[in-house]
């Protein structure tokens, strides 16, 4: 989380991830991330696709933007805020060393 501190928000940039009946609502900034029951007004970045087009964003399979154009995923965020997203998942993926 370290190497993400300086694109991240001081405060929290809320996150709904939602795939069929299920959903959970995440809270990114500075501090880490946790998961949050419910936002007092605040705006809310909602994530809707299947399961599986949730997991392949989470675990760096697929990149937002490619799942944004296959229709996989939609979000409901400002431009900004879709860079940011793209930014956080590109940079906490975890990398393979070619040895």
């Amino acid at each position: 989380m370290n190497m993400l501190a300086p694109i991240l928000p001081s405060d929290c940039l809320y996150i709904q991830l939602q795939w069929e009946s299920r959903e959970v609502l995440l809270c990114i900034s500075k501090e880490g991330i946790r998961r949050v029951e419910e936002v007092d007004g605040e705006r809310v970045i909602t994530i809707r696709g299947s399961a599986q087009a949730i997991m392949s964003l989470l675990q760096g399979s697929l990149k937002l933007q490619q799942q944004l154009r296959l229709n996989e995923l939609s979000v409901t965020a400002s431009f900004r805020h879709i860079l940011l997203l793209e930014s956080i998942f590109f940079l906490a993926k975890p990398y393979d060393v070619v040895r």
